[in-house]
């Protein structure tokens, strides 16, 4: 799996193959479509991205569309980023939870990929960031109070922030993955500046009396994936909550031990696959990430990642940027896969 590659797709008008597969590839984030069958026939993307391991900066222009993520696409996928889009040319109305806002040409717009938001954009052309949440939250304590957000082009924190993710994309051919992430890092402390900067960035569960459950929960989680008693019984003791809550609340995810599961090894992935952590070995990132044993670490983060970890480490330190684009069919398959966190070498 390289640590770094471009994308190159595009759906060309009256192509419904390339539209489905377009919808496919998007599958992962949205549900996707086009007004009716007139829009889908005339529908056209051009689209470039580049991906450091799990940060991935996007510029592309798209006929108009609606977007869906769902409760039960968000318990599917797993996935759980943070998005800011800026919008060149067009822009989106969306409803976050239920507050609706609109993201005109040049405002960015902030979304929490783990939870439901829907979208409809005109024609539109637009540079996204996707940066895993661990990214933000050593300098966020309310990173919850994201979703929805919007910072407009008046706003002369804007600048500073579109700015920066312009000269972003402009230099991912040239960067490496070490450059790529230190640049992911200055993008979070704008955004920090923009939200409001932490006063102990590690302290995730501020506020967590007046929070939903769910973000009260997963906080928590955050907070403690080090710990090996992390489970329903810790939290449940810790917050003092019932066990019927606790399971309810995670029921559409595929329940919490799946979810704590899933974001250990999230978590394992992102400090395997960063330079910054390239000199500890495998059982202290096993460790750290709250796994008690290397071997059921090891096994786990294979069949969750289609590698074992050193050999992901491994094949990240061989990889080449310049030498690595997908396009064609295979470039949709593989931006499926890069969402859902997979091995990109496949499909």
């Amino acid at each position: 799996m390289p640590s770094q590659f471009r994308l190159d797709l595009s759906v060309a008008p009256g192509n419904a193959h390339e539209f489905d597969l377009w919808r496919g590839g998007m599958s992962p984030l949205f549900a996707l479509d086009a007004a009716d069958a007139e829009a889908r026939s005339s529908f056209a993307v051009q689209m470039t991205s580049y991906q450091f391991a799990d940060v991935a900066i996007v510029s592309g222009r798209s006929s108009a569309a609606t977007f869906e993520r769902t409760a039960p696409l968000i318990a599917r996928s797993g996935i759980d980023n943070i998005s800011l889009v800026v919008y060149a040319e067009g822009g989106c109305a969306f409803d976050a939870e239920g507050r609706a806002a609109e993201v005109r040409a040049g405002d960015v717009g902030f979304l929490d990929l783990s939870r439901p938001t829907s979208l409809r954009a005109p024609n539109y052309e637009s540079l996204t960031l996707i940066l895993p949440r661990a990214a933000l939250q050593p300098h966020l304590a309310d990173l919850d109070g994201l979703h929805g957000r919007v910072l407009q082009k008046r706003n002369p924190l804007n600048a500073m922030l579109v700015g920066h993710l312009r000269t972003l994309f402009a230099e991912a051919p040239a960067l490496s993955l070490a450059d790529g992430r230190a640049a992911v890092n200055g993008t979070a402390a704008l955004i920090a500046a923009f939200a409001g900067p932490s006063a102990n960035g590690r302290d995730v569960i501020a506020r967590s009396e007046s929070a939903a459950p769910m973000v009260t929960f997963r906080r928590f989680i955050e907070a403690n994936l080090h710990d090996t008693e992390l489970g329903p019984e810790f939290i449940c003791r810790k917050l003092g909550v019932s066990r019927a809550k606790l399971y309810r609340t995670f029921e559409p995810m595929g329940g919490v031990s799946s979810y704590i599961q899933q974001r250990r090894l999230g978590r394992a992935r992102q400090l395997i696959t960063d330079p910054a952590h390239a000199h500890q070995r495998v059982g202290v990132i096993a460790a750290r990430c709250g796994f008690g044993s290397i071997s059921v670490f090891s096994r786990a983060f294979r069949q969750a990642f289609g590698l074992p970890p050193t050999e992901m480490r491994e094949a990240l330190e061989r990889a080449e940027f310049a030498d690595v684009v997908f396009s064609g069919e295979a470039g949709f398959g593989t931006m499926s896969r890069w969402l859902l966190g997979l091995d990109t070498g496949g499909t």
